[in-house]
């Protein structure tokens, strides 16, 4: 039969009918010591009912949490992903140290330049922001202008994952030139192979998947597969988009793009999931860009670096919002509206009632490289099921999402 908890106020009931039908104690009411007695009893029973009511929720999976979520997986075999550091090795050729005219030797009196194990690469001046080290110590050829190196974030986490082209400082001064700042460096990839904790909603849902992934060779083993892998945030399968035996792997980074590492990275994780005759496709979303602009109207007048902050807050607001759409999810122009308004109070509009914003653009891919067609969008967009939008990149010099305070 089920068991359900009993309330303090039932159980102190119960104790007194008890009492008064089974002794010859009659005298029960308020500031009687058999009342106060029951009371004592029925508060320490109903607190042991209270935790046995807990401890039987952390004893299935729906309700375990933390370790009684660790004691689970220990169950099934399978354990809670570990936090992991961002990597990247000198074949993926991602950052490189470069000369932007001339030669390594060059900058060094003709000499190649040794980078000792322990430099640091930084995406601010003098060892700010994000911090990336070499693990071993690397030679930068005479004769060359470049070299790719392998790099590790200092600590793990995803908050080390970085975009394209943010690693722009080192630490290393022992060459010739140094006072020149000859030496560059560069990433010019996404690193996205840092990875936090497993949380409990992620390690429960591999956990009840399980059964089925031990299968191998099936929808559910390759999913796990792919979101296992540091820098996935969610994939879209697709089975039998390019016929028979075919299955396509849409890939969702945790920064905006899905970088050429990270594909290559789930390929190598899903192709030992997939049986004999299948081929799979890993691939990125089709990135649709997005432009903004629009007009502020406040309810009072504030200083010039107020309404500098309070935009580029704004801003940011909408970018998070554009760039965490999943993909195929569909961008509603009311949702925009609301990530504007509940930016600040001081805030009165955005546009008008009948043009919320002066100009919305999507920017479209083609088959020309670096080449893309620009279309007004005149309301919510719908993507197709392989589209995923984002903030378009920076286009005839202006940001792509800008806003103004109206006079």
């Amino acid at each position: 039969m089920p068991i359900f908890a009993e309330k303090e106020s039932k159980i102190f009931g119960d104790i007194l009918y008890d009492v008064v039908t089974d002794t010859n104690i009659s005298r029960t009411s308020p500031g009687s010591k058999t009342r106060a007695i029951a009371q004592a009893i029925s508060k320490k029973l109903g607190r042991m009912w209270a935790q046995f009511d807990t401890n039987i929720v952390l004893s299935f999976l729906d309700g375990a949490e933390g370790r009684y979520l660790d004691y689970l997986g220990a169950m099934m075999g399978i354990s809670r992903l570990g936090e992991v550091r961002a990597t990247t090795t000198s074949q993926q050729r991602v950052v490189k140290f470069y000369v932007n005219v001339g030669t390594f030797g060059d900058i060094n009196n003709g000499s190649s330049i040794l980078l000792p194990s322990g430099t640091i690469l930084s995406t601010g001046p003098n060892g700010s922001g994000i911090n990336y080290r070499l693990p071993y110590s690397t030679v930068l050829p005479a004769s060359a202008s470049e070299t790719y190196v392998a790099v590790q974030a200092v600590r793990a986490g995803v908050t080390f994952n970085l975009g394209a082209g943010q690693l722009r400082y080192h630490n290393f001064t022992g060459y010739t030139n140094q006072l020149n700042d000859s030496l560059k460096v560069t990433n010019e990839a996404e690193i996205t192979s840092g990875r936090e904790i497993e949380n409990d909603t992620n390690y429960r849902f591999r956990i009840s998947n399980q059964v089925v992934a031990s299968e191998s060779a099936n929808l559910t083993a390759i999913r796990l597969a792919a979101l296992v892998t540091p820098g996935v945030a969610d994939v879209v399968l697709i089975p039998f988009n390019r016929g028979i035996g075919t299955i396509d792997i849409i890939v969702q980074a945790t920064l905006p793009r899905t970088s050429d590492t990270l594909l290559a990275a789930v390929a190598e994780a899903v192709f030992k999931e997939t049986a004999q005759g299948v081929v799979p496709n890993v691939m990125a979303p089709i990135d649709i860009g997005m432009s903004m602009r629009g007009t502020l109207t406040l309810r009072e007048k504030i200083s010039n670096n107020e309404q500098n902050d309070l935009i580029r807050t704004v801003v940011s607001n909408i970018s998070d919002y554009i760039n965490n759409l999943e993909i195929g999810e569909e961008f509603i122009v009311n949702e925009a509206i609301e990530r504007v308004m509940s930016t600040s109070d001081m805030i009165k509009n955005v546009g008008s009632a009948t043009k919320p914003f002066d100009r919305v653009y999507i920017h479209r891919p083609t088959l020309l490289e670096d080449n893309k067609v620009r279309e007004t969008l005149l309301g919510d967009f719908d993507p197709e099921n392989d589209e995923k939008l984002i903030v378009e990149d920076r286009y005839a010099g202006a940001n792509p999402i800008s806003f103004t305070v109206a006079t």
